[in-house]
């Protein structure tokens, strides 16, 4: 009988030690991935009988993927990598996006501090609020004018207007909201997101075992 997910089960598990791996500089993470592969190989070529049962049990004597690479680091005397930490380039991130869109986008991208989720958030809205500003500027004027209706003796019958507002009343209220609130939304809900991602941080640090 063979073990039909042998590779399937396999490459799961190589692939959680890359992933748990990630820090590590890339000669050593190829070091461990070939010394796995290694010991995977020697002992399925000692089992008389290979079954996915078999593999399973070759990999839980192996370990888990992440005691494995915490065995790698002890090793090679590398410690576990800290929590990002935001600084100078969040702050100038945000505060770009209010005054200079394109560069604070490009910033708040580069970071690691924010999911791809509130990245989206965070430079579309502000966005929304360049473009209505372009929008009120670009709006065509209309002055507007009043006269009046005169008979032949003179009289004036009525007064008469034609024309409007630079833009309808509606839109002359929603442009200042946009203009000035979309930015503002953007970099306050960053700012926020940015708030409790190291909030949660410092949480699952005091949480941890080592921290104990």
């Amino acid at each position: 009988m063979t073990a039909p997910h042998a590779d399937q089960l396999i490459d799961g598990y190589l692939t959680r030690i890359r992933d748990a791996a990630g820090d590590l500089p890339a000669a050593a993470r190829k070091e461990l991935l070939d010394d796995m592969r290694g010991h995977i190989a020697e002992a399925r070529a000692l089992e008389p009988e290979e079954t996915d049962a078999t593999i399973l049990n070759i990999l839980d004597r192996l370990g888990e993927p992440g005691v494995v690479v915490a065995d790698a680091r002890e090793r090679l005397g590398i410690g576990p990598a800290g929590p990002y930490r935001p600084g100078v380039l969040e702050i100038a991130g945000l505060v770009f996006l209010i005054f200079f869109w394109p560069v604070g986008m490009v910033l708040v991208w580069i970071s690691r501090a924010w999911s791809v989720r509130d990245k989206l958030i965070g430079t579309l809205v502000p966005l929304a609020g360049f473009i209505a500003l372009l929008v009120g500027v670009a709006a065509p004027g209309h002055s507007g004018s009043c006269g009046q209706i005169i008979d032949e003796a003179g009289q004036v019958v009525r007064n008469t207007c034609s024309g409007g507002g630079d833009v309808p009343g509606i839109v002359s209220v929603v442009l200042p909201i946009l203009i000035f609130g979309a930015p503002l939304f953007g970099v306050v809900y960053l700012a926020i997101r940015l708030s409790w991602a190291r909030r949660a941080q410092v949480a699952s640090l005091r949480g941890s075992p080592e921290s104990t």
